[in-house]
């Protein structure tokens, strides 16, 4: 006796057809044909996840691991005169909060000469100076309150730091080749003070899944930069890459990289560009040159220092393919807390090899974390330059 053969009826959800499917009763039905690489696809997006999803957890594991520094150093009032480096001035006022008794954040603008008088501040700290006014400068200096000038544009604007400078009671530099040429102008209390990285900006988080990338830099198109992405721009055509920044639409190879260059964006908010460094494989860091034509630097001072983006990207657990500076190794170990190359075409080949060696990039990615919140936070340089104005 033949079975009675059931009739299914399936609601389409995108409007009121029905269908009839006909199949005999234990029998599933057919798989309907893929697209072709659809398995492959799943294959590569779910091991994708697991690359990112352990970087981020381990991420996330080792910045838990090491606590905020906590105390205050000093019972002091301190104003606090921004330049408009939004990452650098929140990562410095945060600081500053837990060390001493008080803060005033100021805008160059503002009179602090008149602010300092009806408030009596214990230490006037400024961040590169280009815009505060010299006159506000030395009527603190009379009313015998000491003034610290933090220079973190160095050596590029030396041309005008080399005017407002010996106006301060105290004169700090990222730049370790500068303390000589500051000395030389007669600044008698000059020390070398590194940049950091802001924990409360730059830290382990879940980027969206739009900004995951491949290659990631976020900087302006200066020339050395510009000729450096030219001669690199036939290895990143395949790969998912974000170049953000002023003045990319310069690279002879702009058609070639159009659909990855976001720009006018090198002032993006500090949160974004902290979530493009987490979404990122492989963030690019290339130093400035010391010649480049916007420069201020006509004597041809040397960079030897490197720049804040190296904290801030190793601040974030992400993998960080740096060129060399001369202090860099004083504060990272190259190759084992952040890569470095020397050449476009070592570029190519170490980028090449740590796309295909996830665990090995993830692990460098973590100790260069570990490193920063351990040595490299605003609160342990805010605390070097308090203690050194007040040693005596």
């Amino acid at each position: 006796m033949r079975k009675k053969r059931r009739t299914v009826k399936l609601r389409v959800k995108t409007g009121k057809l029905r269908r009839k499917v006909r199949r005999a009763p234990g029998k599933a039905a057919a798989r309907p044909p893929l697209p072709n690489g659809y398995d492959e696809g799943v294959r590569d997006g779910l091991e994708a996840g697991r690359q990112y999803g352990f970087r981020l957890g381990s991420s996330m594991g080792v910045a838990g691991r090491i606590a905020p520094e906590q105390g205050m150093l000093r019972d002091i009032k301190v104003f606090y005169v921004k330049e408009g480096f939004t990452s650098l001035d929140d990562g410095i006022i945060e600081a500053l909060q837990g060390l001493v008794r008080e803060v005033v954040p100021l805008h160059e603008s503002q009179d602090a000469a008149q602010l300092a008088a009806e408030q009596r501040p214990d230490l006037v700290i400024v961040l590169n100076g280009t815009r505060f006014p010299l006159s506000q400068v030395d009527a603190l200096r009379n009313l015998g309150i000491p003034t610290a000038l933090w220079l973190v544009d160095d050596p590029y604007h030396t041309d005008i730091s080399s005017v407002s400078a010996p106006h301060y009671s105290f004169v700090f530099t990222h730049e370790i080749n500068c303390l000589s040429f500051y000395r030389a102008l007669g600044c008698g209390r000059v020390h070398y003070l590194p940049l950091a990285a802001g924990r409360s900006t730059y830290f382990p988080k879940k980027a969206d899944i739009t900004q995951h990338t491949d290659i990631c830099f976020i900087g302006n198109g200066f020339v050395n930069r510009i000729a450096f992405f030219d001669r690199i721009a036939p290895f990143l055509a395949d790969k998912k890459v974000l170049i953000a920044g002023w003045w990319w639409d310069r690279l002879t190879n702009y058609a070639l990289l159009k659909d990855k260059i976001k720009l006018n964006a090198d002032w993006m908010p500090p949160g974004e560009t902290s979530s493009c460094y987490n979404g990122a494989k492989i963030v690019v860091n290339l130093h400035r040159s010391d010649d480049d034509p916007s420069n201020f630097n006509s004597r041809g001072i040397a960079g030897h220092s490197i720049n804040p983006r190296t904290y801030e990207i190793c601040a974030t657990g992400a993998f960080q393919l740096t060129d060399t500076r001369g202090d860099l190794a004083d504060l990272y170990v190259p190759e084992k807390e952040i890569a470095t190359y020397a050449s476009p075409e070592e570029f190519i080949e170490k980028a090449a090899y740590y796309l295909e060696h996830a665990d090995e990039r993830v692990a460098i990615g973590l100790r260069g974390l570990r490193r920063t919140l351990e040595e490299h936070t605003y609160r342990r340089r805010l605390a070097q330059l308090i203690q050194t104005v007040f040693s005596g």
